[in-house]
């Protein structure tokens, strides 16, 4: 099927003021709620907790200090005891006592990590990344709700105009029918069929007044800034152009972090088996010292290295990494799915957008034959040749056309929108 890129082509930044009343854009409301939307200062939180975190893993680095200290009574201790001779003179051994104390400060300094610091902290950068991405995800489908609620706006605006237009329209043909009332020319049904055409517009009017109040409150919500009921919308212009169909859905992203998250993974699995080298030392005091043979409190110290390496995990690491085979393929399947999807929604944005075109081509011909048929009805009822509610019948459907070109217009470009929103073009 041949697409149809759709490309903004003027979505005016700018607010200005007409009259007593703002014109507001739609531009202008996606950056006000990309900027006030409570999820939007997630990014900073994100990006401050990520800081945090590599400081947290910089710290891996450097040595580290404890300090130990213990006091024991054990129910025996080393004794030594020889058989000598009896011309042998006696040797007194010094006996140890069971109480025993020791202070110590412990050191140990990372000399070799197996790389697991590095690539945590290549880790810790997708898991913000990806993070960050989601926020994002969040804040462009808060503008398809901005869509929809400006949109309606749009709508009830133009069927206030028209509603207004018809009242005016009838309050002029009351006049007349009441003047010819009055001269005996006419039956005074036809000016209460009139009245009555008229309380049914104030009621529509009420209804859709009600209903543009309610929007633009969700539209102040959205957008955390107060935009008032008077306000005008204006109508984003739409550019067309047909060059071949590109997805540029954040959502891609996302899933190209993750699949890149899964690679660092499989390497901090690799990671494990590589050997850990230490430095340690510790100096301290107690009773007995290294010397165990010595009743006395004396210093102590002792500095060396220390080599780990796990040679053999019974296949737990290569099992691991074929876990994030897996999840990788289930991520590869997430982004194909997705993107079928979007290329079905792209396609059936191009026919409604195609289907409103040709609509709109009809309601210009529909609106000038009903214009025709209200005018004639008009002079038709000034002769007395048609009652009041053939005349009315015959307004209501020229309005309605009226209203119907206007709805297309409004969904058409609504449409084109909706489209530039599903290939991640807004």
């Amino acid at each position: 099927m041949k697409r149809t890129a759709i490309l903004l082509g003027s979505l005016a930044i700018r607010v200005f003021v007409h009259g007593q009343s703002d014109t507001v854009t739609l531009e202008s409301c996606y950056q006000q709620a990309e900027k006030t939307f409570p999820v939007a200062r997630q990014l900073e939180l994100l990006g401050k907790s990520n800081d945090l975190r590599i400081k947290n893993l910089n710290k891996n680095y450097l040595p580290q200090f404890n300090v130990n200290g213990s006091a024991s009574l054990q129910s025996d201790v080393t004794e030594i005891s020889l058989n000598l001779p009896a011309n042998f003179p006696a040797i007194n051994f010094p006996k140890i006592s069971k109480d025993q104390y020791k202070v110590t400060l412990d050191v140990s300094q990372s000399i070799y990590d197996g790389n697991s610091t590095a690539n945590q902290k290549k880790l810790e950068a997708f898991n913000l990344q990806s993070d960050q991405e989601s926020v994002r995800i969040e804040l462009y489908k808060l503008k398809d709700r901005i869509n929809q609620v400006y949109f309606n706006i749009f709508l009830c605006q133009k069927n206030e105009e028209l509603l207004e237009a018809s009242k005016t329209q009838l309050e002029s043909k009351l006049k007349e029918v009441e003047s010819a009332v009055l001269n005996g020319t006419m039956l005074s049904s036809n000016a209460d069929a009139i009245k009555a055409e008229l309380l049914k517009i104030d009621q529509q009017l009420i209804e859709t007044k009600t209903d543009r109040i309610t929007a633009f409150k969700i539209l102040s919500e959205l957008t955390s800034n107060t935009i008032p009921e008077t306000s005008r919308l204006a109508l984003p212009r739409i550019q067309i152009s047909s060059p071949a169909f590109e997805d540029k859905r954040i959502e891609l992203q996302l899933y190209d972090v993750q699949q890149s998250r899964l690679g660092i993974l499989k390497n901090m699995v690799t990671t494990r088996w590589n050997p850990r080298i230490y430095a340690f030392g510790q100096a301290g005091y107690g009773r007995p010292g290294f010397n165990f043979l010595s009743n006395d409190f004396s210093p102590l110290w002792i500095f060396g290295a220390k080599l780990s390496w796990n040679l053999w995990n019974w296949n737990q690491n290569k099992n691991e990494k074929k876990i994030y085979d897996i999840q990788g393929d289930i991520i590869r399947s997430q982004k194909e799915t997705f993107d079928k999807n979007l290329r079905i929604e792209a396609d059936k944005g191009i026919a409604e957008i195609q289907k409103l075109e040709e609509l709109l081509q009809k309601d210009e011909e529909i609106i000038g034959l009903r214009t025709k048929i209200s005018q004639t009805a008009s002079v038709q009822l000034d002769n007395g040749v048609i009652m009041s509610s053939d005349y009315i019948s015959r307004m209501n459907e020229e309005t309605q056309a009226k209203l119907t070109l206007e709805l297309h217009k409004i969904q058409l470009v609504k449409a084109k929108i909706s489209y530039l929103f599903t290939l991640g073009k807004l």
